[in-house]
């Protein structure tokens, strides 16, 4: 395997034991769990769903801190919410990461902004694609280009956008184990991937910028199995 299960348990077992409270839940996701850190505004805790099988639920976090881990090694700038450190917590092995916000302290994601008409669709979709272009350079074989996945960072005026989730693949198999390690493959497969979901990810945002309320929100948790991670044409 690319990464050391052993090593990894290792780290959660001397970690301290963080309590997490549900009113620190920042999003909910099919396999995982969102919290804000309570000691660290800065950071996020991302845990399984499944206790008692965290492993599966943890998949996606385990190939976002290998790219994470690339990324730094690298020393670039690269516009994902790096990962830190596995902890443990009352809810099972988490994953810290990087809590992405504005200038103002709020972590805004192009739904919103899309929403309240500060950003057009034609902009919103030049960011993701100049995002894409900056993983070209790392190798990043982003998988999911969902419309709550990107957050805005820094100031309003520059519109910096950062992928908080699904900059890796899903699963941890040898597919996975060629993407990661193989910069041409992970390029290919970033872009195939917007290709697919551009048209459906184009609708999605003229619904929200136009102000359906039925596109307002981030899917309902049991719409979270949709692997596009944008909602269907109604």
């Amino acid at each position: 395997m690319y990464f050391s299960y052993k090593s990894i348990v290792k780290k959660i077992e001397c970690s301290e034991k963080l309590i997490l409270k549900d009113a620190n839940i920042l999003s909910y996701g099919n396999k995982r769990i969102c919290y804000y850190h309570a000691k660290k505004p800065s950071k996020l805790i991302k845990v399984s769903r499944d206790l008692k099988h965290w492993k599966e639920g943890h998949k996606q976090s385990l190939t976002e801190w290998y790219v994470s881990e690339k990324i730094k090694s690298a020393k670039g700038e690269c516009p994902i919410s790096l990962c830190y450190n596995w902890i443990k917590t009352d809810k099972g092995p988490g994953l810290l990461v990087d809590r992405i916000s504005d200038d103002k302290g709020e972590s805004r994601t192009l739904r919103k902004i899309l929403f309240k008409r500060e950003l057009t669709v034609k902009k919103a979709i030049e960011l993701v694609e100049e995002t894409i272009q900056i993983f070209s350079t790392f190798g990043v074989p982003a998988s999911d280009f969902n419309i709550d996945n990107f957050i805005l960072d820094g100031t309003h005026d520059e519109y910096r956008i950062v992928m908080v989730d699904g900059f890796s693949p899903k699963k941890t198999n040898f597919k996975a184990y060629l993407l990661l390690n193989s910069r041409v493959l992970a390029n290919l497969y970033a872009k195939r991937k917007w290709r697919l979901i551009k048209d459906k990810f184009t609708y999605c945002a003229q619904k929200v910028y136009a102000g359906d309320y039925n596109f307002a929100a981030a899917m309902p948790l049991s719409d979270t199995s949709n692997s596009d991670g944008l909602k269907a044409n109604q």
